[in-house]
């Protein structure tokens, strides 16, 4: 009998997109470009490691991608927020 793992979706770990995202906050060019590739790079080993096919593989850095992005977009939307004065002008 053989079974199929269905690993946890990278893109839900939160910790991890939440980690990701504030450490490409804080560096910027070729820094930030190296974090960013070792990163994916590191993903992309341990899930071909744990047997996924290339596109899948593929998919899931993806989505990592796309989330690592909203939380940083989120993140500077709420650091906006608190600077706006609040109440009337």
């Amino acid at each position: 009998m053989t079974a199929e793992i269905i690993p946890f979706p990278i893109d839900r770990n939160i910790y991890f997109v939440r980690e990701t995202a504030r450490v490409l906050e804080r560096r910027h060019g070729e820094a930030a470009d190296r974090f960013w590739k070792l990163t994916c790079r590191r993903l992309y080993a341990r899930l071909q490691v744990q047997g996924h096919a290339d596109a899948a593989i593929r998919k899931e850095i993806e989505a990592f991608s796309d989330a690592v992005q909203m939380e940083m977009q989120r993140a500077a939307y709420a650091a906006r927020e608190a600077n706006t004065p609040k109440g009337a002008a």
